[in-house]
């Protein structure tokens, strides 16, 4: 029967059903699961972590020492310039793709083979390839500046020195010799260019100047004499005009002031005359004089009189000047109406004059052009040849040196700190990884989410591990889980037996569970171990409680309770002794034993007797749980026939070590023989590998509990 695709057995009472249990940010993002992984393989991931942590560190340190020597150069910052020129051939735009251009460049192959040979030529012998010499020079900008870094590897100091000295070296002298052939060739080709140029200009100016001489259209400018007159007039015409019209706005003004009966200060300030100032002023004078003489003395007096006489001599001499400005005015504007009329005549002449000559000057217009733009392209071209003379001289280049390299005196490699980040990451990789592969290649069940989604039956109960450390505080004859149980009553140990057998009494409603077997998918998961801290839990609970060991093959019992009976289980199914006189009682609790005789082996089928079916009802009526220690189910076959005598089956799973298809296949032949399954006990749990699903969250509830 396939378990997978069975209904979902019924759960105990009170036990919580997972369909609608809302999921958490930490189990939607798998934070959960990695958290119980790392609990549960702390051990390893730190065993693997510091054992590769270690191995890297120590193959990194033990290493050969590696000197590293950085020389710098700079790539024309300032751009200097020695000539004024707008761009001097093959000068350096500074930009990030031109410098990034000429780190591509250091690193080239070929400046590789001059730097080997030139490194042959220092220490007088080969080198080395230049792909060597290649793996041991890192090129590279220093940030967002013109630096560029040469660093060179190696395992001598004095060589990793040289190599970067030279390369400096090596690169600016290349870029000289770039420079100064690049300079040679557009010396050559500027050189016939010009000569061609020359020609073409000299060629021009005389055909220009033939055509000048031929028509007698000369001048000392170079100009036609009709052209040259028609432009002055037409000079001279626009002065006139414009003469004319600044002398009529001033006649206008006076004009209209003098008919609107505008004042002698307005009319004196619209005729700008010198001598009409000198008056005004004058008059100023008086009037200031004549309101003093008014202040002091009567109007007959003789000084008042005076004054008032000598103000209006002045003011006639105001009106005077004013008419006679009025009249210079006036005359002004008739000079430059006939000057006009003159210059316009003469410009109509001598346009009539140049009509006739046209053709021969806009040829002649044409020719000088046409020689004109020559000689400018020749004379560019003259000056860019002198620049690249003058460049070639200065023998300068892109970058200069802006520093050699020093002497290292300290390796670049191993680095401590290096090496420890590396080896610190190497560990939590590897510990990591080695804990995440432990973990998917184990197949075992970890904890209750591990039942429930694996196997499909919950964990009724997870029961911790006791760990040496806590067993080695117990007396040397108790220190086994039975012991461990009586000696510590409110560890976490027995806390979780007595929610077994909670579980256990109170799963079902509707009847009460007395008949109870346990067994195990394999040998050595503690199913026999489980059983007698079960019923001593149940005894000390105050249950009246029986142990029967049904192990007919291992009698485990025996040895955890320290028995030696004579006669056991066997005997009282064969009718040879009442099962009262074969019980014994537990000498650590009030619960009694019904164990199987040390020579007890029967071939027969025993628990599918009716003498087993008459001692179980016998025991149903004296004890309020009987509690059956079965074999492994998976090993022994009879263990299917004694599930159907229990009211309940509980099978035990051995955390970390019971794997997923084993417990099914258990589940699965327990229901096939006609058991009830109640649930799985999960045995030897670590604190650090619970969840929220087992019966006690160790992780966080261990404050609860005496363990130690």
């Amino acid at each position: 029967m396939n378990m997978m695709n069975r209904e979902t057995p019924p759960q105990p009472a009170g036990y919580p059903s997972n369909a609608s249990a809302p999921i958490g940010l930490a189990e939607m993002f798998g934070l959960t699961a990695v958290t119980q992984v790392l609990r549960r393989r702390w051990l390893i991931i730190t065993i693997a972590g510091v054992a590769a942590a270690a191995g890297v560190f120590a193959f990194l340190m033990l290493k050969t020492p590696v000197y590293s020597a950085t020389a710098l150069l700079i790539m024309n910052p300032r751009q200097e310039r020695v000539v004024d020129n707008e761009a001097v051939v093959g000068q350096l735009p500074l930009h990030t793709a031109a410098i990034d251009s000429e780190i591509e460049m250091l690193q080239s192959s070929a400046l590789m083979e001059e730097l080997n040979e030139a490194l042959g030529l220092q220490t007088g012998e080969n080198a080395g390839p230049a792909a060597d010499l290649g793996g041991a020079i890192e090129v590279k900008r220093r940030g967002l500046t013109y630096v560029i870094e040469i660093s060179a590897s190696s395992t001598d100091p004095e060589r990793a020195q040289l190599i970067a000295n030279t390369y400096a070296d090596v690169y600016i002298a290349s870029q000289i010799n770039q420079r100064v052939d690049t300079a040679q060739r557009a010396n050559t080709w500027l050189s016939r260019r010009l000569a061609e140029l020359r020609e073409d200009v000299q060629a021009k100016e005389s055909a220009a100047e033939t055509f000048r001489v031929e028509t007698g259209m000369l001048s000392a400018q170079g100009s036609t004499l009709p052209e040259q007159q028609i432009t002055n007039i037409q000079t001279q015409v626009l002065q006139a005009q414009a003469a004319l019209a600044a002398a009529e706005a001033r006649y206008r003004q006076v004009e209209d002031g003098r008919r609107s009966g505008a004042s002698m200060e307005s009319l004196g300030a619209a005729i700008d005359s010198q001598a009409v100032q000198t008056l005004r002023n004058r008059e100023a004078e008086i009037a200031q004089r004549q309101s003093d003489l008014e202040l002091r003395y009567f109007e007959t007096h003789p000084a008042v009189q005076s004054v008032r006489a000598e103000r209006r001599d002045i003011e006639a001499q105001i009106e005077r000047e004013i008419q006679r400005a009025i009249g210079n005015l006036r005359n002004d504007v008739s000079e430059k109406r006939a000057e006009l009329e003159t210059l316009s005549a003469s410009l109509r002449d001598a346009t009539v004059n140049l009509s006739g000559n046209s053709a021969a000057s806009v040829r002649l217009r044409e020719l000088e052009r046409e020689a004109a733009a020559s000689r400018e392209v020749y004379e560019s071209y003259l000056q860019r040849y002198q620049e690249i003379a003058d460049q070639d001289q200065l023998n300068t280049s892109d970058a200069r040196l802006l520093a050699y390299a020093g002497l290292p005196v300290r390796p670049s490699w191993p680095n401590l700190r290096i090496a420890l980040a590396l080896a610190i990451a190497a560990g939590l990789l590897l510990g990591i990884g080695a804990g995440v592969a432990v973990e998917i290649f184990d197949q075992s069940v970890k904890n209750a989410e591990d039942l429930e989604s694996k196997v499909g039956y919950p964990a009724i109960a997870s029961i911790p591990a006791i760990t040496p450390r806590m067993m080695r505080q117990m007396p040397p004859t108790e220190r086994h889980p039975g012991g461990y149980l009586i000696g510590r009553p409110m560890s976490a140990f027995t806390e979780a037996l007595r929610v077994l057998r909670t579980v256990i009494v109170y799963s079902k409603l509707d009847f009460s569970v007395k008949v109870v077997a346990v067994t195990s998918a394999l040998p050595d998961e503690g199913k026999t171990t489980i059983s007698v801290c079960l019923a001593r839990v149940a005894a000390m609970s105050g249950q009246r409680v029986i142990l029967v060991d049904c192990d007919l093959r291992k009698q485990s019992i025996n040895d955890v309770v320290d028995l030696d009976p004579e006669v056991g289980l066997l005997q009282v199914l064969a009718g040879e002794v009442p099962w009262r006189s074969a019980i014994v009682r537990d000498p650590n609790s009030d619960a009694d034993v019904l164990p199987v005789a040390m020579s007890g082996f029967t071939p027969r089928d025993v628990f599918g007797s009716d003498a087993m079916g008459r001692l179980i009802s016998e025991l149903r009526s004296h004890y309020d749980l009987i509690i059956l220690d079965s074999a492994p189910i998976l090993a022994v076959a009879e263990t299917r026939i004694l599930v159907q005598q229990a009211d309940t089956t509980v099978i035990v799973a051995r955390a970390g070590k019971s794997a997923v298809g084993a417990v099914r296949s258990a589940v699965q032949q327990t229901v096939s023989a006609g058991g009830k399954v109640l649930g799985i006990a999960l045995n030897c749990v670590m604190p650090t590998w619970t969840s929220y699903s087992d019966s006690l969250y160790l992780y966080q509830s261990k404050s609860y509990y005496s363990v130690s």
